[in-house]
């Protein structure tokens, strides 16, 4: 649409970005305003709000260092305010379904930005591919976000602990494994991912909410990786963190179920992993 070649990094990191949205123009009310920025394949911001500029403000405000000179998508119109907003930012890509006039005309001001208007998502399973061993391998799209609800842990999760888990477990699905997500009200506010372990990535979450002051009582953790411990639910619980999404299928699921059921956590497995590589 405008700005200058794209990179090869660009087109990746614009994959991401539209993958990631995509999940969420279908997933959610179409009134609904999800904003994200991407680096490097993962997700460093990622905000639902009624309005452009309040989720442009969210999702900046989750991780505002990581957000310089990256991707960032919206799936709603960009309005003044919002490019008045994001014209304080360097940033690469900006990928959105519609321009107003005058968002169009402040985003332009610096040449080398490219702006690429999103097209209706294809609603036909595709099937990625990648170069491997000189040869190109091709697999079914990961589609859905979980193909079970089971609670297992002290109690039930209230109806705001649900919508916050579904939100936090797609924005969980699109890091690298093994990622952890923290949200709260909507946002991300903590996240780890591409670790070793799973717990270097629980701690990188924590350490990253605390880097930027969020206050961790109230926000759910969704993991990409199973728990064969009771660890990572003691370490998030110790931060504040009362509500859990994971796939389950170790064959220690019990420690971290007792470990809920002796604290009153909500944990809820969902028999899907995405395992992002």
């Amino acid at each position: 649409m405008k700005g200058k070649e794209i990179s090869y990094n660009n087109l990746v990191d614009g994959d991401s970005a539209i993958q990631r949205i995509n999940e969420f123009r279908s997933a959610r009310e179409e009134e609904e305003v999800v904003f994200a920025i991407i680096k490097h394949t993962n997700v460093c911001g990622i905000a639902i709000r009624a309005t452009v500029k309040d989720a442009w403000d969210a999702a900046l405000t989750g991780d505002p260092e990581s957000a310089f000179g990256g991707v960032l998508v919206c799936n709603q119109t960009i309005d003044k305010a919002t490019a008045e907003a994001i014209n304080e930012i360097f940033f690469e890509v900006l990928v959105a379904p519609e321009f107003d006039a005058e968002a169009l005309d402040i985003l332009k001001t610096k040449k080398n930005r490219i702006l690429l208007q999103l097209q209706t998502p294809n609603s036909k399973l595709q099937t990625p591919s990648r170069s491997l061993l000189n040869g190109v391998l091709e697999q079914d799209a990961d589609i859905g976000n979980y193909s079970k609800w089971e609670e297992t842990g002290g109690r039930e999760t209230s109806p705001l602990e649900k919508e916050e888990l579904v939100f936090a477990n797609l924005v969980c699905k699109h890091l690298k494994s093994n990622a952890i997500a923290l949200v709260k009200n909507r946002q991300l506010v903590g996240k780890g991912c591409g670790q070793t372990s799973r717990i270097d990535s629980l701690r990188q979450a924590i350490e990253k909410a605390k880097q930027f002051s969020f206050d961790l009582h109230g926000a759910v953790l969704a993991s990409d990786a199973f728990f064969p411990f009771n660890d990572c639910v003691q370490i998030a619980h110790e931060a504040g963190i009362e509500a859990f999404i994971q796939p389950g299928g170790s064959v220690r699921d019990k420690d971290s179920i007792e470990y809920c059921v002796t604290n009153g956590l909500a944990m809820v497995m969902t028999g899907m992993r995405h395992f992002k590589h």
